[in-house]
């Protein structure tokens, strides 16, 4: 496992030559206090954090090498620790799927578990479905889900496979009140189903299977109900009870993602023509206001305070959650990706930016005041077209690329010759 740390520059690098090196040095402006627990940040998939993210000249504090396999996962942060999953193989080759952890000022491997062997001759391996709680991590790989201790160690595996395609890519598995609930992902016949057990020892407390509905989406959930997004077939959204499994309502709606749930309002993608973002009542699923969104599959909403955000039509939006009152948008030049759903740390939101270069696309990273879209930092990520989701904690960002790579990010406070010497 390669990679530069600062430890490892600041040796090699003596005082007189910061003026000729391309790497970073840290101050103390960053603490890396704070937890971002999964794609999307919570159950809910708010996408919001309290922390307090990098602005201004937004620069790679660290980097190293991790598997280049498909998809490209979501870091997840706690204790000063980045957990990350990747597979090593591909098409024809046994693949291992893997979950890493890198101390979070440094990028230094502290330990390396394969959580599964497999012979699929398949695209992909893994969903982007790492979890991290206050004792464990989750993982949902293509034959079942994966409970890990915090230092590595295997605790137990419940069989629950996907079938073909992976879809959805982004499904990490809801982790609430002592219950760990996933679905039978991927294009398959039905009977679909949809099962919990428990967090601890992972045995099984419940299943529901649907005959009609056949490709679940990425879930959500609140303290009381798991929320079940169907793709194709029979489309729609269903509520189950957390604890029993139990339905409580279900609504027939085109869902075009994941969905996002806010106090007592869910904002849902909705296929169709034309497409379009939707904030629907969390107890019935009536929808409250829902306004057209050219955006793709994977993208979802982030809620903070009183606004929603959504990337659509190569924008940035920012609606009231209750009125779906447009307040700011950002792009399209520079333009937004389709693919990013927002991360809000704070009073900061990040966008996926990408530009074309000669070299490609190059991805560029924006930190924008959230409450009225003002840039306040950016910096380039890399020519790479996959991005995975974002995690923030006090002082700094980690995203992974679709070449290889996990990255920090952290604002610059010095720069010498346009090349940042000193983190703030």
């Amino acid at each position: 496992m390669s990679g530069s740390t600062r430890r490892q520059f600041l040796a090699a690098l003596g005082a007189s030559a910061l003026s000729a090196t391309a790497g970073c040095v840290s101050s103390n402006g960053a603490t890396y206090e704070g937890t971002w627990s999964r794609p999307g940040f919570d159950d809910a998939r708010t996408g919001f954090s309290p922390a307090t993210g990098p602005t201004g000249p937004l620069t790679v504090a660290w980097r190293t090498d991790v598997f280049d396999g498909y998809p490209t996962t979501s870091p997840v942060v706690a204790d000063g620790v980045v957990y990350y999953l990747h597979t090593r193989g591909g098409r024809g080759h046994p693949h291992e799927s893997v979950v890493s952890a890198f101390d979070a000022a440094t990028g230094e491997e502290r330990w390396r578990t394969i959580v599964s062997v497999e012979n699929t001759d398949e695209l992909a391996y893994h969903h982007d479905s790492l979890v991290v709680d206050q004792r464990r991590l989750y993982a949902r790989t293509f034959e079942g889900l994966h409970a890990l201790s915090l230092d590595g160690d295997r605790l137990w595996r419940h069989p629950i496979p996907t079938t073909a395609q992976p879809y959805p890519l982004v499904a990490p598995p809801v982790v609430s009140d002592g219950v760990a609930v996933t679905a039978t992902y991927g294009e398959r016949t039905p009977p679909i189903g949809v099962a919990a057990v428990d967090a601890e020892t992972g045995q099984p407390r419940w299943r529901v299977g649907f005959n009609t509905r056949q490709i679940p989406w990425t879930l959500a959930a609140d303290r009381e109900q798991v929320y079940v997004p169907f793709f194709e077939g029979d489309t729609g959204l269903v509520a189950l009870d957390l604890q029993s499994g139990t339905r409580e309502w279900s609504v027939s709606l085109p869902v075009g993602g994941p969905v996002t749930v806010a106090g007592d309002t869910m904002f849902v993608p909705l296929g169709g023509d034309p497409e379009s973002i939707a904030a629907t009542d969390r107890r019935t699923g009536a929808i409250r206001w829902h306004v057209p969104a050219v955006r793709h599959t994977e993208s979802g909403v982030a809620v903070a305070g009183d606004l929603a955000y959504y990337c659509a039509d190569r924008l940035l939006l920012a609606r009231r959650r209750d009125t779906g009152e447009l307040v700011w948008s950002f792009g399209p030049n520079p333009a937004v990706s389709l693919g990013w759903t927002p991360v809000v740390a704070g009073d900061v939101v990040y966008a996926h930016v990408e530009r074309r270069t000669e070299s490609g696309m190059s991805n560029h990273l924006y930190a924008l005041d959230a409450a009225t879209g003002r840039v306040r930092g950016s910096g380039n990520v890399s020519v790479s077209s996959d991005l995975s989701g974002l995690a923030v904690v006090d002082g700094a960002a980690y995203v992974a690329l679709g070449r290889g790579e996990l990255l920090c990010l952290e604002s610059c406070a010095v720069s010498v010759l346009g090349r940042c010497v000193r983190n703030g």
